[in-house]
């Protein structure tokens, strides 16, 4: 499905396509095609929680959205939590695409302020723990850049 709208200076085209194929499963399961010759896309979706360790370290990514997810917290007693993260879709060595999340409230909130469209090329470089001007707490720090991408 798409969907055109045109200005004077503009023609802008979204498309909108269903992950893999979809299937109505209301009626008869026996028109069901064979999921035997069925061919794997080569996208992960489970997400990673990425929870980088040293200052330095990045990756290269596509911002898909920002979600509520639930997470363990690091207490003595860990317990679920609702927490707000920026999902990411990232390319391994291998070619394979997996969903990639991290909740640094500062980076949710650099990619909030900015507005991201979902679909923007990005690197996010992990810069370490940086002390809170307000108490005497340390967090995340982030560098978010967007990425030119040459396509020949």
């Amino acid at each position: 499905m798409s969907t055109i709208t045109k200005t004077e200076e503009t023609t802008d085209v979204v498309v909108s396509r269903p992950m893999g194929q979809v299937f109505d499963l209301t009626r008869s399961v026996v028109d069901l095609p064979d999921l035997s010759k069925a061919v794997e896309m080569p996208l992960d979706l489970m997400s990673d929680y990425w929870t980088p360790e040293k200052a330095g370290e990045f990756k290269n990514v596509f911002f898909d959205r920002i979600d509520v997810s639930q997470v363990l917290t690091q207490d003595a007693n860990p317990v679920l939590i609702d927490l707000e993260c920026a999902y990411f879709l990232e390319q391994d060595s291998q070619g394979e695409i997996k969903s990639v999340r991290n909740g640094s409230k500062r980076l949710v909130a650099a990619i909030v302020a900015q507005d991201l469209v979902r679909g923007t090329a990005l690197r996010i470089i992990y810069k370490g723990k940086q002390k809170n001007r307000r108490n005497a707490f340390h967090s995340d720090s982030w560098s978010v850049k967007p990425l030119i991408i040459n396509i020949d």
